[in-house]
């Protein structure tokens, strides 16, 4: 039998003999394996008798009968068997031994063990050495197994699958956070988004503003346009809106007809000049809708401002920004009004002053 036959053989016979000693509740210890070894090899008539025989009768195989079994069959074996499997051995970690080029990983420990075990097999040694080689190989050639070819091939395409899955996981976590239908972010993504500029700002100690942006009456323009007319709108607020802000702004789509813009590094009169320029383009700006051309007259804005506080939480920005924008539509719409305005007027509602609530007459 040349090597490649004989480790096939050898691991045929390991691949029988495990499952059938955990099948019986057998502990895998070199005895009893050595027990079931030649169990399944059959080169030993008897021993299979004696185990079919229990087998049959339904005999639990107790340490004490695993003792017995091993020291009746299996501890003395003449020289002669022991020469033989001496040989055997030698000649499968031999052949072991020229496949280890072709493995990758652990190689040089591979090879380590090999020599030292075909060492080992020298005419002097005993059964216990001989054992002691067997449940060594046994071990190893699990070990050399996880890094064989198939196993790398295996891993590799593992790996692809995994890769294709975190890439499909970023872009449904990215459309996650991305409004359908403006383009921009989403709610979600803003509320990700807050926390963070709020924590750089108080990183470098700079101001940071929050602008909260409503379409006035916009209800009433899609009863009368009607809802694809009024997706178009919403569609042409948020890109004419990001084109006003800077690159390190973040624009939102809050919900309904509702933008939030968060503005980094700004004080609250640079977010009243941006809120300005935002009303004040969409006041002077008659549209037409992309399908038809058609002329739907202008949209207006109303925006609340408001700038971060040391110590705040986002929710209390937020509800700031979102007074101030009720301040802007209680008094008339197509305004701007900031947390100041709120600082001047106690109620907070009924009345913004002149000098601070900016307005322009729609068209």
């Amino acid at each position: 039998m040349n090597g490649n036959s004989l480790l096939n053989t050898t691991q045929n016979y390991v691949r029988l003999a495990i499952p059938l000693m955990t099948k019986h509740g057998i502990p895998i210890t070199p005895e009893n394996y050595a027990v079931w070894y030649q169990y399944v090899s059959g080169a030993n008539s008897r021993l299979n008798q004696t185990i079919d025989a229990m087998c049959m009768e339904g005999k639990p195989f107790t340490d004490e009968v695993n003792e017995l079994l091993h020291r009746q069959f299996c501890q003395d074996g003449d020289e002669k068997e022991l020469k033989k499997l001496r040989e055997d051995l030698r000649q499968i970690l031999i052949t072991i031994l020229s496949q280890v080029a072709d493995l990758t990983g652990q190689t040089k420990r591979y090879e380590t063990f090999i020599s030292n075990s075909i060492d080992m097999l020298t005419e002097n040694a005993s059964v216990e050495d001989v054992k002691k080689v067997i449940a060594d190989l046994i071990r190893e050639t699990k070990n050399i197994g996880k890094c064989g070819r198939s196993l790398q091939n295996e891993l590799k395409e593992t790996t692809q699958a995994l890769e294709s899955l975190r890439r499909e996981f970023e872009q449904v976590k990215m459309e996650s956070l991305v409004d359908f239908l403006t383009g921009v972010p989403n709610r979600k993504a803003f509320s990700q988004k807050l926390p963070t500029s709020i924590a750089d700002a108080v990183a470098c100690g700079g101001p940071l503003c929050l602008l909260l942006i409503d379409i006035d009456h916009f209800k009433q323009f899609n009863d009368k346009f009607g809802h694809l007319i009024g997706d178009e709108v919403l569609r042409f607020a948020a890109k004419k809106i990001k084109d006003m802000i800077r690159g390190s702004d973040y624009l939102a789509r809050f919900g309904g007809e509702e933008f939030v813009a968060i503005l980094p590094q700004t004080p609250l009169s640079g977010a009243r000049v941006v809120a300005q320029t935002i009303v004040h383009f969409f006041a002077q700006t008659k549209m037409k809708t992309v399908s038809t051309s058609k002329n739907i007259g202008a949209i207006t804005m109303s925006i609340g401002a408001a700038c971060y506080r040391l110590g705040e939480s986002p929710e209390q920005l937020i509800g700031r920004a979102d007074q101030a924008l009720y301040v802007a539509k209680s008094t008339g719409r197509n305004r701007v009004a900031t947390e100041a305005d709120l600082a001047a007027n106690k109620d907070g509602i009924r009345h913004v002053a002149g000098a601070s609530a900016d307005t322009y007459p729609g068209l």
